[in-house]
């Protein structure tokens, strides 16, 4: 069952762009933190293979919170279009695509994507918007 969140006009939950940039920082990070790791244990020429074997156990285990989010995104861009928008940047060019704060529209269904710097912008004010907001919704 799908719910709408009627302040935002966006479903309930996350937005598709929330998660998409989860899953980004997230991949980011633990690919980064396990490179780290390993030239650290690689350089510093300690025999320890408990340690390094640590070290890919906890790569593997995060890697799983990166599966979780590849397939929420899925899951929450699939539940976006039966809607009938998209939050994502490059989403279906087809559906109406809204910011993801508010849920206002910011591309009509059909119209070419916004430029980057455009659509930064645009994010910007609305999540201004949106925190100005916060302390009355309490």
């Amino acid at each position: 069952m799908v719910t709408r969140d009627p302040e935002r006009q966006l479903l309930a939950g996350p937005t598709a762009y929330a998660l998409m940039r989860m899953r980004i920082r997230n991949t980011t990070t633990t690919t980064l933190a396990f490179l780290a790791i390993m030239g650290v244990l690689n350089v510093s020429r300690i025999p320890l293979l408990w340690l390094m074997y640590t070290a890919a156990a906890g790569m593997l285990v995060s890697r799983f919170s990166v599966a979780f989010l590849v397939i929420y995104v899925a899951i929450k861009t699939k539940a976006e279009e039966e809607a009938g928008y998209t939050t994502l940047q490059h989403g279906d060019r087809k559906l109406e695509q809204r910011d993801p704060y508010l849920g206002r529209v910011v591309r009509g269904p059909g119209e070419d994507y916004l430029e980057p710097a455009q659509f930064s912008a645009a994010l910007q004010a609305a999540k201004a918007e949106a925190d100005r907001q916060e302390p009355q919704r309490r």
